[in-house]
């Protein structure tokens, strides 16, 4: 607002001098004599003296004012700078459109698909925003354009929080299980046990459910992969029994018999008797399971 004032009184001053008498500043064509004697001016000061320099600018910002050699006011090149200055402000901030006269009047035209501006607006840090975008003098072109690009790169934003969550979680993990295989296994058996203990599609406590509320969070992690150790791919949840009889002794035959066929150097006989130790091992061996608690005498 000043600036444009200080424009208004210059252009004022500008157009007095141009219309000033033959031989004075300015030039152009004499002035028919008034009717009466005007009262005499003030005098002014010396010519080329500080004072004079100051009279006639003090209308004009300093950094806009330009002297002639002699020390003088250069009044032409002065206003040139005057009025670049205030088409390159018009430029940037328009001249036509202004900030509302309160945060509430804000109206901005988002052309975003599926977004409400009254709902928007009620959110307390959009109501944040808005003060502070009024204080600054912003215009409702201004918040169109700042709450579209937010609302454009929003969910590139969120993406970028979550996959820095996954980031850090994974570091977290890292110092409890820093070898890659180890953690590889805890991973496995945390996302068995929440499946295997999740509750049904669409209800609290669901495998979605969890996922999208736990999948990032170390704590739950490192409990559920201690839960689902006590699971084995071979063993039921409901009473810790390995598989059926039946089922194992056809499949320890077929081991045994693999084994009597094959001659003893054979390179196969040493997986094959690792598959068969492994599951006597697990029928006979296993250590307790945490899962399954004594029953009250």
């Amino acid at each position: 607002m000043r600036l444009k004032n200080s424009f208004s009184r210059f252009m004022g001053v500008f157009l007095m001098a141009e219309a000033a008498p033959e031989g004075t500043p300015g030039g152009g064509p004499a002035p028919v004599p008034a009717p009466a004697p005007a009262p005499a001016p003030a005098p002014a000061p010396a010519p080329g003296s500080v004072l004079g320099n100051v009279a006639g600018s003090d209308f004009i910002p300093e950094k806009y004012r330009t002297n002639k050699e002699d020390g003088t006011l250069d009044l032409e090149a002065s206003s040139r700078k005057v009025a670049e200055a205030y088409k390159h402000l018009e430029t940037r901030f328009g001249s036509g459109d202004a900030p509302p006269k309160t945060a509430e009047e804000y109206a901005p035209k988002v052309e975003v698909e599926g977004f409400n501006w009254e709902e928007f607006k009620a959110d307390e840090s959009t109501q944040s925003f808005l003060k502070g975008a009024h204080a600054k003098g912003l215009t409702n072109d201004q918040v169109s354009f700042v709450i579209g690009e937010y609302m454009r790169v929003a969910p590139e934003l969120v993406g970028g929080a979550a996959q820095l969550t996954s980031q850090d979680c994974t570091a977290t993990l890292k110092t409890l299980w820093p070898d890659d295989q180890v953690m590889s296994g805890n991973l496995k058996s945390s996302y068995r046990a929440a499946q295997a203990f999740a509750g049904e599609s669409g209800k609290p406590g669901n495998f979605e459910a969890l996922m999208s509320k736990y999948g990032n969070d170390p704590d739950f992690i490192a409990f559920t992969a201690n839960i689902g150790k006590e699971i084995r791919e071979d063993s039921q949840i409901n009473g810790g029994g390995v598989v059926n009889d039946g089922d194992f002794e056809v499949k320890t035959s077929e081991l045994r018999k693999q084994l009597q066929d094959l001659p003893a150097h054979d390179p196969k006989r040493p997986s094959i008797q690792q598959q068969l130790n492994a599951m006597y091992d697990s029928r006979y061996n296993k250590p307790a399971s945490r899962l399954v608690t004594n029953p009250q005498k």
